[in-house]
């Protein structure tokens, strides 16, 4: 017997709890998403702190485990698990949650990575300025006529 499918209702929660989790970060508003790319925080750090939550993944021994805590408490009130502290079924979900963490920073930097490319991109780029322009005139020519139509 497997342990996906001794921890059936872990596994469904952490399924949720992973494509909630991806989609809220893909839905950021994209000047929250820019601080990727800046020059303090460099687009290696989240690689590097990827590749450490798989080295903690592999330790026998959950000596680090205890920070993913309070995401444990939380998962468990949000999807009314039954895990009691201390437990096979406690040391399942905190594996399950390094390993959405990973699944989430894989997702996140994909994003980020396609982010970037669109937005280097000639065509993107063009397309982008266009609107801008179009934005811009619009709103001159706006102001243009407001201010001949008005008496004062």
């Amino acid at each position: 017997m497997s342990m996906k499918s001794r921890f059936a209702d872990i596994d469904e929660a952490m399924s949720v709890y992973v494509a909630n989790e991806i989609s809220i970060e893909k839905n950021k508003e994209l000047e929250e998403l820019i601080f990727f790319s800046s020059y303090t925080i460099k687009f290696d750090v989240f690689k590097k702190a990827t590749q450490k939550l798989k080295k903690i993944l592999r330790q026998k021994l959950p000596y680090e485990w205890h920070i993913w805590e309070e995401d444990a408490a939380k998962v468990i009130e949000k999807y009314h698990l039954d895990i009691p502290h201390g437990s096979e079924r406690y040391t399942y979900l905190l594996k399950a949650l390094i390993k959405a963490q990973i699944q989430i920073n894989e997702a996140v930097m994909g994003h980020f990575i396609g982010l970037c490319k669109k937005a280097h991109s000639f065509e993107y780029i063009e397309s982008r300025a266009e609107q801008i322009y179009r934005l811009l005139f619009d709103d001159i020519e706006k102001e243009s006529v407001c201010k001949t139509s008005s008496p004062f």
